[in-house]
């Protein structure tokens, strides 16, 4: 059973800080220009705690972890962040663009919550990708010096008759927003996020209610979460007595229309001369294969027709658009090893009978390769072909809920480099301290 609890959040006082210039993405999507950026925008910016910069001469006991410790005790003492005195849930309602059409607008919704942690053996958590155990290092260093849950995961749950969001909905009416914001970008208006605070308690107990049976899928934060239960193990676990037993978690239920999932493109160099002369042929043992102008192709793959699986390859002067003629060769070049589900997704029937059989980059080559690289910008991914950096772009489609539930629901893992849930939780709206 999925067992959430209220908590008392801590945010930025609105009164002391411009909001959209001191939150920010999570700390697993900042790029090394981003966070200069997010540095020079504000000195109170959460950059500070979510991914502290190193220093020349940093030390055990003087370094961008005790730093982030510093930020947050110094911002809690003088007022800058702010903790509320009743524990409650906390609506975050995120306004975005689509990023694939610009002129639909998109609203999603997120429940932050205190999830009590769960072992995946328990089958109340699932995973749905695999993690690095350098990443974990690191986050755990960070819950060590700050003692809380600087930023929230996102987690996915079932809920086709909308229950939450209408309970959440009945009870924000009339009521104003905890925090609101815009975040404007390059001159267009930017995301809108807003916070409304629940603390009513029968709500709570409502919504407890309703997630008790529930399982719960890790859409992002799989590194977060497992470093929460190592820190877990750490501090000595209880009977869901101690803050420790808990994670900051943002739910979002499946059916939410808002809920956009963005493929991940690869790129790739170094192919010997001969493979890329074949490529043609050797695409068509699995593929109706066409050459196209790259606008067309591009134009082609985002349409979704029932049934067909899409791919482009993008050369310099070309793009190739594939169609696998029959889903059932999977079950044969992929073995029994993963379930169904996993076997039929766009990234592994590219791997299997893209990368491998024509381009000749295995699985085992993948994990270490230099010469494969990812983007989810599709017009990235053409400009670097088409400036000589890369030989190929390989363009897919967006993976569904569907496929990151069942996956999932199978015990199985989705290879990395999957999905891209759009947008991200921002950090800086609420943060959970651990004491």
């Amino acid at each position: 059973m999925a067992r959430i609890a209220a908590f008392q959040g801590v945010h930025f006082n609105p009164e002391r800080v411009p909001l959209q210039d001191v939150i920010a993405p999570p700390y697993d999507v900042i790029s090394p220009e981003l966070q200069e950026t997010l540095y020079a925008r504000h000195p109170r910016n959460i950059i500070r705690l979510i991914l502290s910069r190193a220093e020349m001469g940093d030390a055990s006991t003087d370094d961008r972890y005790t730093r982030a410790a510093t930020y947050l005790r110094e911002n809690l003492s003088d007022g800058t962040l702010v903790q509320d005195d009743t524990p409650g849930f906390y609506e975050y309602i995120q306004r975005f663009a689509h990023p694939l059409a610009p002129e639909q607008v998109c609203e999603r919704r997120a429940l932050f919550v205190a999830l009590r942690l769960e072992p995946y053996a328990n089958g109340v958590v699932l995973p749905h990708e695999e993690t690095h155990s350098r990443a974990k290092a690191d986050r755990l260093l960070l819950m060590r010096a700050t003692g809380a849950n600087p930023e929230p995961i996102h987690g996915l749950y079932e809920d086709p008759g909308g229950v939450v969001a209408g309970s959440l909905t009945q009870a924000r009416r009339g009521r104003a927003p905890l925090l609101h914001v815009r975040v404007p970008v390059e001159g267009a208006p930017g995301d809108e996020h807003v916070v409304y605070y629940h603390t009513d308690p029968c709500l709570i107990g409502e919504l407890q209610e309703f997630f008790a049976p529930l399982r719960i899928w890790i859409a992002d934060g799989h590194h977060r979460y497992e470093t929460a239960l190592n820190y877990q193990r750490e501090r000595g676990a209880g009977d869901g007595q101690y803050p420790w037993d808990y994670l900051l978690i943002g739910l979002s239920a499946f059916q939410d229309p808002g809920l956009v999932v963005l493929p991940t493109h690869r790129l790739v160099r170094n192919v010997a001369a001969e493979r890329l002369d074949a490529l043609g042929a050797l695409l068509e043992e699995h593929f109706d294969v066409r050459s196209v102008s790259v606008p067309e192709a591009r134009a082609w793959i985002q349409q979704e027709v029932p049934g067909e699986r899409r791919f482009v390859l993008v050369r310099p002067e070309h793009a190739l658009a594939l169609t696998l003629r029959d889903i059932a060769v999977m079950d044969t070049v992929a073995g029994a090893t993963h379930c169904p589900a996993w076997r039929q997704l766009d990234v592994t029937i590219l791997q299997f009978l893209v990368l491998d059989r024509a381009l000749g980059i295995s699985w085992e080559t993948l994990a270490h390769t230099p010469d494969v690289a990812y983007t989810r910008d599709a017009e990235e991914a053409v400009q670097q072909v088409q400036s000589g950096v890369f030989q190929v772009a390989c363009l897919l489609q967006s993976p569904t809920v569907t496929q990151v539930r069942d996956v999932a629901a199978a015990g199985d893992r989705m290879p990395q480099k999957s999905t891209f849930f759009y947008p991200k939780l921002w950090s800086g709206l609420i943060l959970r301290l651990l004491s």
